[in-house]
């Protein structure tokens, strides 16, 4: 099947459909796997063990991942596509997002915190309404990333096996990287694996939310972008987390570290609702234009 067709068809899968249910879902496996491992490999003291053992723990995730989408891509005419389909997530992305959207419309504000504990891990038992809004909509346009573009940009580049490598390397960022303690060691590989495969889609995230959210440089400023740069630990994290930002013009804050400010005012539940409507329409522009991007750096590097 033609590239682009597979990539709309995994993408009409994910919004249509949704995740597969956990049990069967070979993401939820990979992460499974690479607790289990970890719960064994995490129990030495010595800093060189804790980092080998988060990159023997990633490597388990990354073959458990890639070996079911082995057995995906054998299927005549869709099976890259379903190999898309199970690493996309953006209806799964859009629904948690939703969620804390509405429970702040109702004014439930320790129903919030319960939904956006699930999409971020810094202690939110004490945010208030802003802040809660303000960490549902920074996991949101940051999902964007990992979620679709990235997916999307590594099968153009690289084909089908990338998808569940990319897929299983931010996962295990997701549980063990950025941490504190033990976990500060034993995360380095997947985080800086992260970072590269990141690094790497970014420029490509950069044009997808621009064709789709061209207002957000009217908010921009060469200030604002320095400090993002500067305050967000995650060197890819903090584009598309300004990008939101400025498109919904607020001001985004994860306290004691960092503020993106597109505005002067936190976000509120309209805003966290303006966001997840973005998924959409990121998600049916992301695949022509990755696989329009992906083309061009193909023909620049056979022209190179």
């Amino acid at each position: 099947m033609d590239p682009l067709l597979t990539t709309y068809l995994a993408v009409a899968l994910d919004l249509l459909v949704g995740d597969p249910p956990d049990p069967f879902h070979p993401v939820a496996w990979a992460g499974r796997v690479m607790e289990i491992v970890a719960g064994r490999l995490l129990r030495g003291e010595s800093r060189l063990g804790l980092v080998l053992g988060g990159g023997v723990t990633l490597a388990a995730g990354i073959a458990v991942l890639t070996g079911v989408c082995a057995l995906l891509h054998l299927i005549p005419a869709v099976g890259d596509a379903l190999v898309l389909w199970v690493c996309l997530s953006a209806r799964g992305l859009v629904e948690h997002v939703v969620q804390v959207g509405e429970r702040l419309r109702r004014g439930d504000l320790e129903g919030a915190r319960e939904r956006v504990r699930l999409l971020v891990s810094r202690d939110v038992s004490r945010l208030d309404e802003g802040r809660v809004a303000s960490a549902a909509v920074e996991s949101c346009y940051e999902n964007l990333l990992d979620s679709l573009v990235g997916p999307l940009w590594w099968f153009h580049v690289a084909g089908w096996w990338a998808v569940p490598v990319y897929r299983a390397v931010n996962i295990a960022d997701a549980m063990f990287g950025y941490r504190e303690g033990k976990l500060e060691a034993f995360g380095k590989v997947p985080a800086r694996m992260d970072d590269a495969m990141n690094l790497a889609a970014l420029p490509c995230c950069a044009l997808v939310l621009t064709v789709a959210l061209p207002w957000w440089v009217a908010s921009a400023s060469i200030s604002g972008v320095r400090a993002a740069v500067r305050e967000v630990e995650s060197p890819c994290s903090w584009l598309p987390m300004y990008v939101g930002a400025c498109a919904l013009r607020v001001r985004l804050e994860k306290p004691g570290e960092y503020v993106l400010r597109g505005g002067s005012s936190l976000p509120g539940w309209e805003e966290v609702m303006d966001a997840a409507g973005a998924v959409w329409v990121v998600a049916i522009l992301a695949p022509v234009i990755t696989h329009l991007a992906s083309s061009l750096v193909s023909a620049g590097l056979q022209a190179f």
